[in-house]
């Protein structure tokens, strides 16, 4: 069995608790395997993603939004 593995996801999975303690209700822009680009409002992402993809044009930039402290414990 293949699994998917995606640099980017793995970034951002691994960081995620200090994303949102220091960003949370902001938008992440990671590419280039593993290298957070920015953080920004939903107004900055095109800029972010215009920044990502002209420093790695091969990549497929993540784009996400960081949940609330009180958001991600309604999930757990």
């Amino acid at each position: 069995m293949k699994y998917y593995y995606e640099p980017n996801d793995a970034y951002f999975t691994k960081h995620l608790q200090k994303l949102v303690k220091d960003h949370g209700g902001k938008w992440v822009v990671i590419a280039g395997e593993r290298r957070l680009i920015g953080v920004g409002h939903e107004a900055e992402l095109k800029k972010l993603t215009v920044r990502a993809r002209k420093r790695y044009p091969k990549d497929i930039p993540l784009v996400a939004p960081i949940p609330r402290r009180e958001e991600l414990e309604c999930i757990l």
